[in-house]
């Protein structure tokens, strides 16, 4: 996020959701807001970050998790059309995977699914739902509920096409989801760091 900041010609205002305390120190460090909630369920400790940034003026939400990476291009580049057009709800449906411990890399296209990582919510549409935009009660699966509740008040998505390594998702096999149910989808890619 740090190298976002610097690189990006947007504004990049960062607020983190914590479920371990002994993290708070970096937090403080980088200046990034915090705010502490439960880990399980996934989806009421994202509303709880999402809802405290509401006291906060800013054009589009990003959401982002602790294992993700984008690249200042994908924003700057791909991302500003969409930001243009004042685009409600944009993202990638593309993502390489990276095992965190070997750097083996894989890239995977998802059919109609805009991905967590680096997904664009416009604030009107966060503020519509009161910062609930992902059910509270989920773990798993939380990307395509997103999708459901955005289309139920009439927001669709929109996918963002791109070239290169420039959203990656960084697996251990202690995700949510491990590097295990990723190491033989899509094609195998050399990551490129």
């Amino acid at each position: 996020m740090s190298r976002l900041i610097a690189e990006s010609k947007h504004e990049i205002d960062v607020t983190c959701v914590l479920s371990e305390p002994e993290f708070t120190f970096m937090c403080d460090e980088y200046g990034f807001e915090w705010v502490f909630e439960e880990n399980i369920p996934v989806g009421n400790k994202i509303n709880t970050g999402i809802r405290s940034t509401l006291r906060h003026t800013y054009d589009y939400l990003m959401m982002m998790n602790s294992d993700d990476v984008v690249k200042t291009e994908l924003i700057d580049k791909y991302y500003e059309p969409f930001f243009e057009s004042l685009n409600p709800y944009f993202g990638v449906d593309k993502v390489t995977y990276v095992n965190f411990e070997t750097k083996e890399a894989r890239e995977f296209q998802y059919d109609y699914s805009v991905l967590g990582i680096g997904k664009m919510v416009r604030r009107d549409v966060v503020d519509k739902l009161n910062g609930n935009l992902y059910p509270e009660k989920l773990s798993k699966g939380l990307d395509d509920h997103f999708m459901d509740r955005m289309i139920s008040i009439k927001v669709y998505p929109s996918f963002v096409k791109y070239e290169g390594q420039l959203a990656m998702d960084f697996k251990s096999e202690t995700n949510i989801w491990p590097w295990e149910h990723f190491k033989n989808r899509g094609k195998i890619v050399e990551y490129a760091g």
